[in-house]
């Protein structure tokens, strides 16, 4: 399993990118990805990925701390 912390997942590549921004001046490295859910393309900004839950729950809380809303998502490892 690996984790990623999610700051976002936005309808407009523009509001993803002004997120990823936001999120680099508080020193996190975030990337943007599109998937496309129910024929609708959706960019998600995410953190990671982290091996282990605790590194990506460290993440959480800073980015928590920092206003940011933010979620914990798992993938299995391929």
């Amino acid at each position: 399993m690996i984790y990623f912390a999610q700051a976002g997942a936005y309808t407009r590549a523009d509001d993803a990118e002004a997120q990823r921004a936001k999120l680099a001046l508080l020193g996190v490295d975030a990337r943007v990805s599109e998937r496309d859910q129910s024929g609708r393309t959706i960019y998600r900004v995410r953190v990671g990925p982290f091996d282990a839950r605790a590194q990506a729950d460290t993440m959480l809380e800073k980015l928590q701390a920092a206003g940011v809303d933010s979620s914990l998502v798992r993938v299995e490892r391929q």
